[in-house]
């Protein structure tokens, strides 16, 4: 087991980095798992997003037993989102290596020790998990998850350094795009400037991109060890409208074609760079879309009115291409919804008569 780092005379390994908003019934949890990790050379930077409840109550509590090497930082003012906690944590981090946990989940007890190990042995300046575990806490149940596609490796793997293997492996599903699953070398982020941009959604993505665009060394692992909490509430799982998401999805956009513009290789293969783009906005879009329907509850006709005059007029040199993917899934997705529509109308008409005749009486079985 490797010994506590002293705050005065060493910089610790690792500075895991939680960013904190209202969960108050998941911290303590959170923080136990640090305290009873394998590998002790860490120290813990909580930023917290204004939270209203016990939050920091409880991770002032608590403090005192990490001897000195928690330290928890207080934003002036909410940013809805944990990439500027994260932000700001990140600019006080002191260790060799950086590792993200939400507030909400919690890691397994060898989770540093495992990633510092291979990192140390490989030189890599990003461990990749490919895996996780979800936490159902209402059924107290834990399944093995990953939305990557497989086969996972079964050993420590260097990703290839081809840059047009990389993206293809990347909207193939082939990478997992959570900050959280992965250890990062701090000295590459401080080299690369990499940090969350300025988003509500898909931040970690743009994280994760900028990471497998810049790293020499990327390091893939089948070590499983994140515990990610499914609840109601949390922000990864609340409900955004149409008009958030779109805004989201042309953040990222262009912060990820600002890594591949000073991408040298992606830049001499133009195909490259629309194929991720394609990939990535027709997703999104799907998204979106979801969202007008579901959420705002529109219909595709309103839809496109909608973004017509209040989102794509504003700037619409700027977004001819966007708008042009907008309309190409929005109408193709219409016939879709009104198929959907004309199917459960039916279903409902069905349904209805035979309830009617559950209801009437069997002539067969009077007296």
């Amino acid at each position: 087991m490797a010994k506590k780092s002293d705050k005065k005379t060493a910089a610790p390994a690792i500075s895991v980095i939680i960013a904190m908003y209202n969960t108050e019934k998941y911290i303590a949890q959170c923080l136990d798992s640090l305290l009873k990790q394998t590998m002790q050379d860490f120290e813990v930077i909580v930023a917290d997003d204004c939270s209203t409840d016990n939050s920091v109550k409880i991770v002032t509590e608590i403090a005192p037993q990490f001897e000195g090497r928690l330290k928890l930082i207080r934003l002036k003012k909410n940013s809805g989102f944990p990439g500027l906690p994260r932000n700001t944590a990140m600019g006080s981090a002191r260790g060799k290596y950086i590792a993200f946990l939400d507030s909400d989940d919690f890691f397994t007890n060898t989770a540093l020790e495992e990633f510092y190990t291979v990192a140390e042995a490989t030189g890599a300046e990003i461990i990749h998990g490919e895996r996780y575990f979800e936490y159902y806490e209402n059924e107290n149940q834990v399944i093995l998850k990953t939305f990557q596609q497989g086969p996972y490796v079964e050993q420590p793997t260097l990703e290839s350094e081809n840059i047009g293997e990389r993206v293809v492996r990347f909207i193939n599903y082939r990478t997992l795009w959570w900050t959280c699953n992965k250890l990062f070398r701090r000295d590459f982020l401080v080299k690369n400037n990499i940090q969350f941009p300025n988003i509500t959604a898909w931040e970690d993505l743009v994280v994760c991109f900028t990471c497998l665009m810049r790293a020499k060394v990327y390091v893939r692992v089948p070590n499983v060890i994140y515990y990610y909490r499914i609840r109601q509430g949390s922000l990864s799982h609340k409900g955004r409208d149409a008009f958030e998401m779109t805004s989201n999805l042309i953040g990222a956009m262009k912060a990820m074609d600002k890594v591949m513009e000073k991408t040298e290789f992606i830049m001499k293969n133009p195909a490259i760079r629309y194929a991720f783009v394609d990939w990535y906005v027709q997703g999104r879009l799907k998204t979106i879309r979801d969202a007008a329907y579901n959420f705002d509850k529109l219909q595709p006709f309103q839809i496109n009115e909608l973004y017509r005059r209040n989102f794509f007029a504003v700037n619409p040199a700027d977004q001819v291409a966007l708008y042009s993917y907008f309309f190409t899934i929005t109408t193709y997705n219409q016939n879709l919804l009104e198929a959907k529509d004309a199917e459960i109308a039916n279903l409902k008409k069905q349904l209805a008569e035979l309830q009617a005749k559950i209801s009437a009486p069997n002539p067969s079985l009077l007296p």
